[in-house]
């Protein structure tokens, strides 16, 4: 997408008319996990003039004069001016979904529960709240025969548990999604086509559609399988579980039952597998790479960078003229 198509990015929502008619610049950055999506934009105006203020919500378009897409709502967080050259800096994040904190969301809590599914406490806990709840299903049925909420936030704890299965629990605009990392759907729950790259066959920097790539795999000998031990109630013994082949890691947790070690193993050895091998690319804009999606390398680029890969962060970056993306990613899940 985007070769021989001029790039078209823009906004609606309060200034409009005024930052799109003056808009020198972008960067973009879509992160996978915690972390916030985030935009600045150089707007070339010698005054405030027909700014939006900060706190005002803006949503943000980007790709080219064939395809444009909605990229999401930011709210505007520092606008930052400059005397010469005249232009003004609007740095914003995206747009959080507003909580009524009558229902402590942010009061740090302390309880517990038994034999309970993970979907099941996930749904207990954020519904109250006023989200809406997404539960990827392979998570929705892992068993807990007792879990505790310690002195932690409801997003804390959540958090907390994700991680346990190298997963994601994030509140995205009325949506609290708890997925898999890698899988082939947006944190929002949306799913998505795998966006295939392409290599041009002339890849020179000269030419509009340059692609550079960078496969880093660690050099150190890597665990290819891990180990943790659980208590047995009844007979007061460590009993050993175990996933993968030598050489191993093993957990330093002692859990509570065999069900919890073993989603524990094989969490951390997803973690191990995913993030074996990384890379980074810079390649012509793509609105439809996000974090959390998929892209796939093919028989265009040499054997050692070729396959598919799980998108961890996207930095997009243009103006009137250029479009371009730098990627990381990681071998997906599974």
């Amino acid at each position: 997408m985007g070769l021989g198509y001029k790039p078209k990015c823009y906004i609606s929502g309060p200034g409009a008319d005024v930052i799109n008619a003056n808009l020198m610049n972008f960067e973009r950055v879509d992160a996978s996990g915690l972390k916030s999506d985030s935009l600045r934009l150089t707007v070339s105006v010698a005054n405030n003039s027909g700014i939006p203020r900060e706190g005002a919500e803006i949503t943000w378009f980007e790709g080219y004069e064939d395809k444009v897409i909605n990229k999401g709502n930011f709210k505007i967080t520092r606008i930052v001016p400059q005397l010469f050259p005249p232009q003004i800096t609007i740095v914003a994040t995206a747009a959080p979904f507003v909580v009524d904190d009558k229902t402590e969301f942010k009061i740090r809590k302390s309880r517990s529960w038994e034999n309970i599914t993970l979907g099941d406490l996930f749904k207990e806990i954020v519904i109250p709240h006023g989200f809406s709840p997404r539960v990827d299903q392979e998570l929705a049925s892992k068993m807990f025969s007792h879990v505790e909420q310690t002195d932690e936030t409801d997003s804390s704890f959540l958090t907390r548990l994700a991680r346990k299965y190298d997963a994601v629990a994030k509140p995205v605009d009325n949506l609290y999604v708890l997925a898999r990392r890698g899988k082939v759907k947006t944190i929002t729950g949306q799913d998505l086509p795998e966006v295939a790259i392409y290599r041009p066959y002339n890849n020179q920097p000269t030419n509009p559609g340059f692609s550079n790539a960078m496969v880093d795999r660690p050099s150190k000998q890597r665990f290819k399988g891990v180990r943790a031990n659980w208590l047995n109630q009844q007979s007061g013994e460590e009993v050993e579980v175990k996933t993968g082949s030598s050489p191993f890691k093993r957990l330093p947790s002692t859990y509570s039952s065999e069900s919890e070690a073993n989603a524990a193993v094989e969490a951390e050895l997803r973690k191990i597998d995913r993030t074996g091998r990384i890379l980074r690319v810079d390649i012509p804009g793509d609105p439809l790479i996000v974090a959390e999606g998929i892209m796939t390398l093919g028989d265009s680029w040499p054997n050692d960078m070729a396959g598919r890969y799980s998108v961890d962060k996207v930095t997009a970056r243009g103006d009137s003229s250029a479009y371009r993306l730098s990627v990381e990613a990681s071998i997906p899940l599974g």
